[in-house]
């Protein structure tokens, strides 16, 4: 008897001593092991096993897991790989074919209590619109970018401090992609600002860097409002302010050359340098209820003016999503369609979505997506792009077929 609560001492004692050098899996399969030999019942294995887990997950949260490296207990990662093929047709212009991939590999580190970096790279090449690679020139290797990189500190509930490159959808809320295309990621710093159910997101991002003291631009000011009415209902609603600073004059980087520029005399053709201001107001609103007939339901809409141009200055979307919030497992499915008109100098046309009208001003039209899932982190996307052109009323058919695998 004494001999066998010296082994059961030195098991325990054991155990404790793989919490330093063991990974939780190793513990587990010796636990289950002392069970079957009877050294140990099952209601004492599931105490060892469950304050092991416990005090793994406090290590890995402080990085102290000696047998793992420091790197990976601060780095969390994740990303997701797109297939593609895209059928357009722009009227004038004979049909196109082509198939294209995206990948992007996200990364965040915890380096200190409320301190944060993010880091993000991507296929694609200079298009801040586009993390596509189109598959061609006879297996051509493909490029990866820098896609973000910031430094964030989160004070709890109230205050989130930004610098770097970052997603805008880290500072700026809007439901559709009528002024920003997905792709693009800011460069500059913000401050946000939340209580209860109230938030307010300032930013300061520059667009050029022009070897003086005056640089272009960008000051965003957005106060907004998010809540659940009820356990079913869920709104959210904001004012943006958009004041574009030394752009008029400027020739943008990646413009389309739809916003009214100066006309070169010679040729008559636009050269791109703006003749506005881009101070544009306006808001947004989305409106979702569960479960009612559908697993969800949303009504989305954003208007815009820019006050400098006396017309041609308007920009709008509306739209409804049904199914599920996010298609995140198998057999989820979501269906949303969009209409919108975004007006020649409502906006800069070096933002918009660049996969309507190739992210011209001046357009209007439908959009209609499908989501569906095929597995965990697999889904299908279907997505229907008509838009015309305001002034000459030519069309454009886009039609996305795109395979989502995230990890």
């Amino acid at each position: 008897m004494k001999q066998v609560m010296r082994f059961v001492v030195m098991v325990f004692l054991m155990i404790g001593g793989l919490l330093q050098t063991a990974t939780a899996g190793e513990i587990d399969r010796l636990v289950r092991e002392l069970v079957k030999k009877g050294v140990i019942d099952p209601g004492k294995a599931q105490e060892i096993l469950t304050l092991t887990e416990q005090d793994i997950k406090k290590e890995l949260a402080k990085a102290e897991v000696e047998t793992v490296p420091k790197w990976s207990q601060v780095i969390t990662l994740n990303g997701d790989f797109r297939l593609r093929n895209q059928w357009e047709e722009n009227e004038g212009s004979d049909p196109r074919m082509r198939q294209r991939i995206r990948f992007r590999l996200k990364g965040e580190a915890q380096v200190a209590q409320g301190f944060h970096v993010g880091f993000g790279l991507a296929t694609g090449g200079d298009d801040p619109r586009s993390t596509n690679q189109t598959l061609e020139n006879m297996f051509e290797t493909k490029g990866v970018q820098l896609d973000y990189a910031y430094g964030m500190y989160t004070a709890p509930k109230y205050l989130t401090l930004i610098g770097g490159k970052f997603a805008n959808k880290l500072s700026i809320w809007k439901p559709t992609d009528l002024l920003w295309d997905s792709d693009i990621t800011l460069e500059g710093g913000a401050v946000l600002l939340k209580h209860k159910t109230l938030y307010l997101n300032c930013g300061v991002y520059v667009l050029d860097e022009k070897k003086t003291d005056d640089n272009p631009k960008l000051f965003v000011f957005q106060p907004g409002y998010k809540t659940g009415i009820n356990e079913k209902i869920d709104l959210q609603t904001a004012f943006s302010y958009y004041k574009f600073d030394g752009l008029k004059g400027l020739v943008p980087d990646h413009t389309k050359l739809t916003n009214s520029s100066v006309i070169d005399t010679a040729t008559g053709k636009a050269t791109g340098q703006l003749i506005y201001d881009y101070t544009p107001l306006g808001f947004s609103v989305n409106l979702g209820v569960e479960n009612l007939v559908f697993p969800y339901v949303a009504v989305f809409t954003e208007y815009y003016q820019n006050p400098d141009p006396s017309d041609d200055n308007n920009a709008y979307t509306f739209g409804l999503l049904l199914g599920a919030k996010e298609v995140k497992s198998k057999r989820q499915w979501q269906v949303k369609y969009l209409y919108r008109h975004l007006e020649k100098d409502a906006w800069p046309d070096f933002l918009p979505d660049s996969d309507t009208y190739g992210g011209s001003t001046g357009i209007q039209g439908h959009e209609l997506i499908l989501n569906y899932g095929l597995s965990k982190n697999v889904y299908l996307t279907l997505d229907y792009y008509n838009i015309e052109d305001i002034a000459s009323k030519n069309s454009q058919h886009l039609f996305q077929t795109d395979l989502n695998f995230k990890f």
